[in-house]
């Protein structure tokens, strides 16, 4: 049986692994589209995640590590985990 879908949560925060990045922008905006997999899901499963700029202090890069802030589902945060 495969695993459910992964669903962004209301509030809280993920450690992910970054695997590719794709910016783009809406009305304006600029956001990037990323493909991440959760440290700690053992399955490993690929997401895609939008992250407006405001939220992100650098640009993401494949194969960093980040730690995303989440309110309403929306990634608020997206900064660099150590």
């Amino acid at each position: 049986m495969s695993a459910p879908p992964i669903q962004p949560p209301m509030t809280g925060s993920w450690r992910v692994r970054v695997h590719a990045v794709r910016p783009f922008s809406i009305h304006g905006d600029l956001y990037f589209e990323v493909h991440v997999t959760r440290l700690d899901d053992p399955a490993e499963r690929m997401l895609a995640v939008r992250i407006p700029r405001h939220a992100a202090p650098t640009t993401p890069v494949s194969g960093q590590v980040l730690e995303l802030a989440f309110l309403m589902g929306q990634v608020t945060s997206a900064r660099a985990a150590g």
